[in-house]
């Protein structure tokens, strides 16, 4: 039996109950001046349930919140009954409604692959081969644990993650730690608004210091004094990016920091022009330095290397040497 066209009294319907909402985080501008000018042009899907008095919503959960801000009695819709529409077709019909006319964001699809798993028992094959292209996913394994993991996030992070202030890799990251911890991070990540790979080193950074210190990720941040970094209103854009950069990877490698710092002071005492650049082994993890310069005539290639020489009778070069 098809389902029946009517005009459905608003009072009618089940307002709360979500159970097949595909939409988290809705954008409604469009679709508000859409049906401020011309009514609702594609009719809702409801199911009527035996058990109870009012429809649920299957498909038009936006449509209806706009109907009920703009003060309508009524909606056109399209009714089934729970035989015609069982609970599994009821949200594959939602899932389609709302891939023909947007991409799902990540928490959508999250939300759509858990409860094809543990609501409807859909085996992980099917899931990866099917539902995962379907929504525009890689069909990996990986991929599968990555969506029901975020499927399960704090709201905050999966709203940062929609957003687009958080990498999912590193939302998924926080989301393993403690409440304490998670809200540290979370004001961290979501206010410098790293893009994957400075989030991933920034994630990477920050473990193996808890790990060495054996400590939280809250205090460790807190004892950094990178909530304060994040509160100067001096900073702001890439120099606060690079400025906690800077705290994290000298808390975390603070001998070759040390170095670091100490070659920058040599090297200026050499007062040695741009076009001569000296460089040492990559972490200091070595018995020599490199220099290169560059001339374009004979007689800046006399005057550069007789530069270098002159360098060479300098006391700093000896502290240069006690850093190897």
């Amino acid at each position: 039996m098809a389902p029946t066209f009517q005009h459905i009294p608003v009072a009618d319907i089940a307002l709360d109950d979500e159970t097949h909402m595909m939409t988290y985080r809705p954008q409604m501008g469009a679709l508000r001046h859409s049906v401020t000018r011309a009514g609702v042009l594609m009719p809702l899907h409801l199911r009527r349930l035996s058990e109870r008095v009012h429809l649920q919503v299957v498909c038009g959960f936006k449509r209806l919140r706009i109907c009920q801000e703009a003060g309508h009695t009524s909606v056109p819709a399209l009714v089934y009954s729970a035989a015609e529409l069982p609970a599994e077709r009821a949200l594959l019909l939602a899932l389609h409604d709302n891939l023909g006319c947007r991409e799902l964001n990540p928490v959508e699809k999250a939300r759509v692959l858990w409860r094809l798993q543990h609501d409807f028992g859909y085996q992980r094959p099917t899931l990866i081969e099917e539902f995962c292209p379907l929504l525009g996913l890689p069909p990996r394994a990986a991929t599968l644990e990555a969506y029901y993991a975020l499927a399960n996030l704090d709201d905050a992070l999966q709203a940062a993650t929609v957003e687009g202030v958080l990498p999912l890799e590193t939302a998924l990251w926080i989301g393993r730690h403690t409440a304490t911890d998670a809200q540290a991070l979370l004001a961290l990540f979501t206010g410098l608004k790293l893009g994957t790979n400075r989030a991933r080193e920034f994630a990477a950074w920050i473990d193996d210091m808890c790990r060495r210190d054996d400590c939280s990720a809250a205090w460790l941040l807190h004892h950094l004094g990178v909530g304060q970094l994040l509160a100067d209103a001096t900073l702001a854009g890439p120099p606060r990016v690079e400025k906690i950069r800077r705290c994290l990877r000298q808390a975390r490698y603070p001998r070759l920091s040390a170095h670091e710092q100490r070659f920058q002071e040599t090297l200026r005492h050499l007062r040695l022009p741009p076009q001569i650049s000296l460089r040492p082994p990559a972490y200091f993890d070595g018995a020599q330095y490199q220099v290169a310069f560059s001339f374009g005539t004979r007689q800046e290639l006399q005057q550069y290397a007789q530069r270098l020489l002159d360098a060479a009778a300098e006391p700093a070069v000896d502290d240069l040497l006690t850093l190897l």
